[in-house]
């Protein structure tokens, strides 16, 4: 069972690992410890089977960009695995409204390189 990740029906399917490495990886370079945002991330609630993150309930407002460099990419393939950055890209285009893919659309399941 799979997770969606985004804004309403706009957004992409990740795998239940792909979304707990994205909460960990948020927590641990956009968050404080044990503030709302990390404690969320750090929330079992979030963690559940096939539980999706709105990502505007607690950790990207709408109109608030989500921007990950390159060197944060590249760091997150190795910490977590390649598909966690790509990931990463993925979220940052949803919010800059660059991602229009919705729910049941192929390019939001099938969003992996190789």
């Amino acid at each position: 069972m799979g997770a969606f990740i985004g804004y309403g029906d706009i957004g992409v399917w990740a795998n239940n690992r792909e979304r707990d490495a994205f909460l960990d990886w948020f927590a641990a370079h956009r968050c404080n410890s044990h503030d709302e945002r990390w404690e969320y991330c750090k929330s079992e609630t979030q963690r559940w089977t096939g539980r999706c993150i709105e990502l505007d309930e607690a950790l990207i407002p709408r109109g608030e960009l989500f921007e990950v460099s390159d060197a944060e990419r590249s760091a997150a393939a190795v910490e977590f695995w390649p598909h966690v950055a790509q990931l990463l890209g993925i979220i940052s285009e949803i919010t800059r409204g660059k991602w229009r893919h919705v729910v049941d659309s192929t390019e939001a399941v099938e969003w992996r390189d190789g």
